[in-house]
């Protein structure tokens, strides 16, 4: 057991560990005795194998719980029920004690959480019960089942804390690290759950007194035993998939790479690539909600905020002037009743005050942006997919770069553009202008907040022309 006089407590965290391969696990061992040093560290972890255990939770029957001791750990307990039992319990239990979390830890976990098997896994069950609670989640898991290295998934931690820090309690962190030693991992990649996985296919293998017997040799009078196996996949279904993963998680290391190579977490982890990637606890769907709802079906315009973050807009020039057109063209938007998407970079920070400040309780959806154009984000695509708007304002930072490139990209598909110029920026005034100037010849319309909120007052026929020019002074 550590005691907390042992720890500097200025940079302490309140965390609570689980896991799903039970309280005896090697990753549970060494995480929490790499935690325990700076951290208030607790732990409540099944007695046994957990595997799959998706969100499955304890019912009809009473849970039993043992304390125990734990290296690194402050407290320590193993429950006799699933990994959500155990999140559960260790968050009521502790929080009858006056003790409340920053964050929900689960793992590490042997065998990679990739693709598919987010849904089916127990690990990333835990962190999605954290995450219900309003605590800040996050699921580690390891290549293989028989992993040996886990310095480097260790070491990105308190990094992967910090990313959880920017985003909403409701997201999880699923990061997924190759079982290779810390200085042959290749690096920490932001990406995408894999639409395919190493564990799509099952076959059934006859077992115990029925073991090895073929279909027409078995008795079907009486209960037949059947144990079922992992098929690797064989073929390439779909780009990027590898035939080379299975339980075993091959990383494979040499040949040229390119960002579609890495675009989803299996891929990453195949390429001896680290992956984080955000996970929604959600149940619903919340812009197919707005469509079905009619809420965006009837618009004509959509408001397209790019990465408006506190530790971006730091470093641009004329940052008072920037951040103050954006929050007035911000709080337009949302007093005209105009869809809004607004993309954040992971990692650097907390959107601008003022700017959220305007968006909030407005119509404005928020999604990661993972590439250098919004459009690379699943859900910014989805997000333009439910709405019927065919013309564009975008307004945000680095006008060189992903307003640019998010721009062209909506060029590309024919859509209207219009660059809020006074609402853009990059650190260097002469990168702006010269994104400027490549936009109009793209075909993008460039124009100032006021104009653009005072034609969206006659585009829109809004009664809310008044209320809109005391906002823009």
């Amino acid at each position: 057991m550590t005691h907390l006089s042992e720890k500097r407590v200025t940079a302490m965290k309140r965390i609570l560990i689980t896991n799903d391969d039970g309280i005896g696990a090697v990753g549970l061992f060494a995480l929490t005795k790499a935690l325990g040093k700076k951290n208030e560290v607790y732990v409540v972890a099944p007695d046994e194998q957990q595997s799959a255990k998706s969100m499955a939770i304890t019912f009809l029957r009473e849970v039993e719980v043992e304390k125990t001791e734990l290296p690194g750990a402050d407290e320590a307990y193993i429950l006799n029920g699933t990994p959500v039992d155990c999140v559960n319990w260790g968050i009521d239990w502790y929080a009858q004690k006056g003790i409340t979390f920053d964050y929900v830890l689960s793992g590490i976990n042997l065998g990679a959480n990739v693709g598919i098997a987010a849904y089916y896994s127990g690990t990333i069950g835990a962190a999605r019960e954290g995450a219900l609670h309003g605590v800040r989640s996050i699921a580690l898991s390891v290549g293989t089942h028989l992993s040996t290295h886990f310095e480097y998934i260790c070491s990105l931690v308190p990094r992967v804390m910090e990313m959880a820090d920017t985003l909403s309690p409701q997201t999880i962190l699923s990061v997924n690290a190759p079982d290779l030693p810390p200085w042959e991992v290749r690096g920490v990649r932001i990406a995408e759950v894999a639409p395919y996985g190493y564990a799509e296919k099952y076959s059934f293998r006859s077992a115990g007194a029925d073991y090895g017997k073929t279909a027409d040799e078995i008795n079907w009078e009486r209960p037949v035993n059947f144990q079922l196996g992992q098929v690797v996949l064989d073929e390439k279904g779909t780009a990027g998939q590898s035939s080379l993963i299975g339980p075993g998680m091959v990383s494979i290391k040499s040949g040229m790479l390119t960002d579609d190579d890495l675009k989803y977490d299996l891929d990453c982890m195949r390429y001896g690539f680290a992956a984080v990637t955000p996970l929604s606890s959600s149940v619903g769907d919340d812009v197919a909600l707005r469509k079905l709802q009619g809420r965006f079906s009837s618009d004509q315009v959509i408001a397209v905020f790019i990465d408006p973050q506190e530790n971006i807009a730091s470093g641009i020039e004329m940052r008072n002037r920037f951040t103050g057109n954006l929050s007035r063209y911000a709080a337009c938007i949302r007093r005209l009743g105009v869809p809004a998407a607004v993309t954040e970079l992971p990692g650097y920070g907390k959107l601008i005050g003022e700017a959220e400040e305007s968006l909030k309780g407005g119509r404005a959806e928020y999604v990661l942006r993972r590439g250098l154009s919004a459009w690379t984000s699943s859900d910014f695509d989805r997000i333009m997919k439910a709405s019927s708007a065919r013309r564009v304002f975008i307004a945000g930072l680095e006008t060189h770069a992903a307003v640019m490139q998010t721009a062209l990209d909506f060029r590309r598909l024919d859509y209207d553009v219009t660059i809020i110029e006074d609402c853009c920026a990059s650190r260097e005034g002469h990168d702006h202008k010269i994104a400027v100037e490549r936009l109009r010849d793209a075909g993008c319309a460039v124009t100032t907040s006021r104009a653009a909120v005072m034609e969206l007052v006659s585009v829109l026929n809004h009664p809310a022309a008044e209320s809109v020019r005391k906002i823009l002074g």
